[in-house]
C-alpha cells in the first residue's frame, strides 16, 4: 500500500489514461481528486469509484481555472502530497492547418495547465514535502509529422519539468514520464486517419523494437513509480515509456 492516505490531484482523470492513473492510487490506499471540464461527468466518475474519490472539476486553460481546480482538491482532501498534471489535447494535422487558433488552444491545455496548476500547489506540496509528474510524450523527445504544436508542446512539458525540478529542490521532486503512442481511443485517433486504421496500427506495432504498442497500464506504472518512494532520488526525469523507440533506430 505504497500510497495509503496520501492526497493526490489528477488532472484530466474522467477518462483515458487519466482515469487509469486515478485507479492506481485509489488501488493503493490513497485519497484522488478527480478532474474533467463536465461537473456532471466527474461527479458520475466519483460515483462510481467511491468515498476516496473526491470532485475538481473545471476547465484548466487558464490561470483562473487552474487555480480553481486545485482549490476544489484541496478542500475536497485536506492537503496534497502528489500531483499528476495529466490534462491534455492531442490536435493532429499539417502545419498548412495548423492556425493560431489550434496553436493557442494546444498549449493551453498541454503547458499553461502544467505550469499554473503546479504553482496553484505549491505551498500544499512543499508542505507534505510532495512531487509532481507531468504528462510529456514521446513527441517532447523526437520530431514526429503531422503534429507540430503537439510536438512543440510536449517539448516544452518536459523542459518545463527539468527547470521546475531545479527552482523547487529539495522540497518538491518534479518528473516527467514520455509515453509513445498507447492503445486507447486517443492512440487510435492517429490510426483512424489512415485509409486502413488496421494497417496502419499493424505497421507501428512491427515497427517497434518491443513488437507491440504500450497499454494504459504500462503508462500507469511509470506514473505511479515516479510518484512513489521508489524513485525518491530521482527528480527532473524524462521517463521514455516507448519501447526503445527514442533510443535509435
Amino acid at each position: 500500500m505504497e500510497f495509503k492516505d496520501k492526497r493526490v490531484l489528477v488532472t484530466g482523470s474522467a477518462r483515458g489514461i487519466g482515469l487509469a492513473i486515478a485507479r492506481r492510487f485509489l488501488s493503493e490506499g490513497a485519497r484522488v481528486a478527480i478532474n474533467g471540464r463536465s461537473s456532471t461527468t466527474v461527479q458520475e466518475v466519483c460515483a462510481e469509484l467511491g468515498s476516496a474519490a473526491v470532485p475538481a472539476s473545471g476547465d484548466l486553460a487558464s490561470a483562473g481555472g487552474c487555480d480553481e481546480v486545485v482549490q476544489a482538491a484541496l478542500g475536497g482532501l485536506g492537503g496534497l502530497d502528489i500531483l499528476i498534471n495529466n490534462a491534455g489535447v492531442f490536435p493532429i494535422g499539417s502545419m498548412e492547418v495548423t492556425d493560431e487558433k489550434i496553436w493557442d488552444e494546444t498549449f493551453n491545455a498541454n503547458v499553461k495547465s502544467v505550469f499554473f496548476t503546479s504553482r496553484s500547489a505549491l505551498a500544499a506540496l512543499r508542505e507534505a514535502r510532495g512531487n509532481i509528474v507531468n504528462h510529456s510524450s514521446i513527441a517532447g523527445l523526437i520530431g514526429l509529422s503531422n503534429v507540430s504544436a503537439y510536438c512543440a508542446s510536449k517539448g516544452a512539458v518536459l523542459q518545463l519539468t527539468k527547470a521546475m525540478a531545479m527552482e523547487l529542490a529539495p522540497d518538491i521532486r518534479v518528473n516527467c514520464v514520455c509515453p509513445t503512442t498507447v492503445d486507447n481511443d486517443m492512440g487510435w485517433k492517429g490510426f483512424n486517419r489512415a485509409d486502413d486504421p488496421q494497417a496502419a496500427h499493424d505497421a507501428f506495432v512491427a515497427a517497434s523494437k518491443l513488437q507491440r504498442m504500450p497499454t494504459n497500464h504500462d503508462v500507469v506504472e511509470a506514473f505511479a513509480f515516479l510518484a512513489s518512494s521508489r524513485a525518491s532520488f530521482m527528480t527532473g526525469v524524462a521517463l521514455p515509456v516507448d519501447g526503445g523507440k527514442s533510443a535509435g533506430v
